[in-house]
């Protein structure tokens, strides 16, 4: 059941539409990721539902509540609408301590005394920095200062927590440990969480479902796993991840599944199930229909012996290996185009030879050819 709903969302910066009628259905307790590059509209996106940003027309509700509706003339100002939001600077005020930081939202609300420093202890001890009240904030790491940034946005007990890249000020290691934290936070709160983001790790390892946003367009909304192994655009195939390309034409279709044909690479067939077709593809598969066969590199087996009388082997030859610590990077030949693919096995392979590629029928998707 929708708790904070998003219904024909447009906004527009001169001539740009930096979001483009969007529609968005989110459930209470949720983890809610918006992903794209940057002027994607996502971060704009997520400063209209908090308030900071009006937009053109469309409307947002939270539970039955109208937040914004510009036809309506209604907008809900931001300290209204029992939001937190923790910004990319983290935007502490330097002058005050951690306790000063975090109860602001309280005195702005005239929760004062005994009650304020109450919520206080208890929220910074929920986030880890309990004792550390009298401390200046700028006196503290950067993951502290993410964390008092957090501490400061749930001290209130907002409905839903916004979070706009709140980690892409850590370095690699830290933002590893606080990505951790926050998803364990966001479960024993149990709040929502509507989260901006550019990081593909934050997203899949963090989200219950994604938007993947383009131009201010939703490309697609769906769990990690559906937008990653069953992308309904190009566009979300191509972005997420890393991905094989492989032109090809169709020798034979069946209702229960397609055989192509793959261009540039010698006496290559690969057999795919009828639903690993996309888009316009799926509605009429004739003999001899050009198509490209997409996979994710992690579902493609490298062996070195011809494995005669398996489905879906390719032939291609080596190029490089690397060794990555815990894993090999291989760099391989199909025909005149270079693909890398990454194995943890060691195969003792020189440069020059002839390798083969098995690529696993549930990790390929196949695709009408773009002209």
């Amino acid at each position: 059941m929708s708790f904070l709903r998003i219904q024909n969302l447009y906004k527009t910066f001169g001539d740009v539409a930096a979001v483009n009628r969007i529609n968005i259905d989110i459930a209470e307790g949720e983890f809610f990721t918006m992903l794209g590059s940057s002027g994607c509209g996502k971060t704009t996106t997520l400063r209209m539902v908090g308030g900071l940003e009006k937009p053109d027309s469309g409307e947002i509700f939270l539970g039955d509540q109208c937040l914004v509706a510009p036809e309506k003339n209604l907008f809900i100002k931001p300290e209204k609408r029992n939001m937190g939001m923790v910004f990319q600077s983290y935007a502490l005020w330097p002058h005050m301590t951690v306790f000063e930081n975090v109860a602001y939202p309280l005195k702005l609300r005239g929760i004062k005394g005994a009650e304020a420093s109450k919520k206080v202890e208890d929220v910074l001890a929920l986030v880890g920095l309990a004792g550390l009240g009298e401390r200046p904030a700028p006196a503290l790491s950067g993951g502290q200062q993410q964390r008092v940034a957090l501490a400061r946005a749930l001290v209130f007990s907002p409905k839903v927590l916004l979070l706009d890249e709140p980690l892409s000020n850590l370095d690699a290691q830290l933002r590893e440990e606080m990505r951790r934290e926050l998803k364990s936070l966001q479960q024993r709160v149990n709040i929502t969480v509507i989260f901006v983001t550019h990081d593909q790790i934050e997203a899949l390892s963090l989200s219950d479902r994604i938007a993947i946003m383009k131009f201010g367009v939703l490309e697609q909304v769906g769990t990690p796993e559906d937008v990653y192994f069953r992308p309904a655009t190009p566009f979300v195939r191509d972005f997420l991840g890393k991905t094989f390309l492989l032109p090809g034409k169709i020798s034979t279709s069946t209702e229960q599944e397609v055989n192509v044909e793959v261009q540039g690479v010698n006496a290559a067939s690969l057999k795919l199930p009828r639903n690993k077709v996309i888009g316009s593809a799926n509605g009429s598969l004739a003999v001899g229909q050009g198509v490209t066969v997409a996979i994710r590199p992690e579902k493609v087996n490298l062996t070195v012996g011809r494995q005669d009388g398996r489905p879906n082997m390719v032939e291609a030859t080596l190029q490089t290996v690397q060794f990555l610590g815990d894993r090999y990077e291989y760099t391989v030949t199909l025909g005149t185009d270079t693909r890398v693919l990454v194995s943890p096995e060691s195969h003792d392979l020189k440069s020059g030879e002839r390798v083969y590629l098995e690529l696993k029928p549930e990790g390929m998707t196949l695709w009408p050819s773009e002209k």
